[in-house]
């Protein structure tokens, strides 16, 4: 069980930058849960998808994978299917910790640890790709690009599943904080958060998102589920 995220509980002179580092890596699973409204419901959606799109034999990229929360739900959705799933991340302390939770763990498919940046992957053969809040710490000169190259990797029919954290209304943001509030955050850890996140995290509004995708070349952009400022699409090849 991971520990209570209580990274920003006390004030600070100065708020370093947000890392996914061993610090958050320990309390990572409570982080997410707390701070991402509907993310049970939202793997739930993942594992549907991938019932219905992932081909036998296939490959699966979880791009952004941190703990494998993608990676798992979807081996566990699909069964045994020869599907190689690739679950990539930049962070060291994420895949080094996710390994030791794969070499417990009995998987029907074969799930490989990358540690590299994703706009380093070649995605190829794909039926499924999952970003699941990962293209909002990338610049956004580069998101473009990298979502060509997952429409490009994706095989006739497949699926990309995008999740992101938009730029939106104050309002919106405030009921967020509400949220976060009603989860046990202070207005301490609410306030500190959002700054250590603001040179990490550029989030681009849900139109330019849509206009991304429908460049990349998808036929059928949609938006399964929203909450607050949080969403997830869903876009077909």
């Amino acid at each position: 069980m991971s520990k209570r995220d209580q990274i920003f509980n006390q004030a600070y002179q100065k708020v370093s930058a947000f890392a996914f580092d061993e610090q958050v890596v320990s309390v990572f699973p409570d982080m997410i849960k707390r701070s991402v409204p509907g993310y049970d419901t939202i793997l739930k959606g993942i594992a549907m998808f991938a019932m219905r799109f992932v081909a036998d034999g296939s490959r699966v990229y979880d791009l952004g994978t941190s703990l494998g929360a993608v990676s798992l739900t979807i081996d566990q959705a699909i069964g045994q299917r020869g599907v190689d799933i690739y679950a990539v991340d930049n962070s060291v302390a994420m895949t080094n910790e996710l390994n030791k939770l794969l070499s417990s763990h009995k998987t029907h498919n074969n799930i490989l640890v990358k540690t590299e940046d994703l706009r380093a992957i070649t995605v190829r053969q794909a039926s499924m790709v999952v970003s699941n809040f990962t293209l909002q710490f990338l610049p956004p000169d580069s998101r473009q690009a990298v979502c060509v190259g997952i429409y490009q990797g994706l095989q006739p029919n497949g699926v990309f599943v995008l999740s992101e954290k938009i730029a939106s209304s104050q309002n919106m943001i405030d009921y967020y904080h509400g949220f976060k509030k009603i989860n046990g955050y202070s207005d301490l850890e609410i306030a500190q958060k959002r700054q250590a996140l603001e040179d990490s995290l550029k989030p681009d509004d849900l139109k330019q998102w849509l206009s991304r995708l429908e460049q990349a070349g998808f036929h059928t952009i949609e938006v399964w589920f929203q909450a607050f400022n949080f969403v997830s699409i869903v876009a077909l090849k």
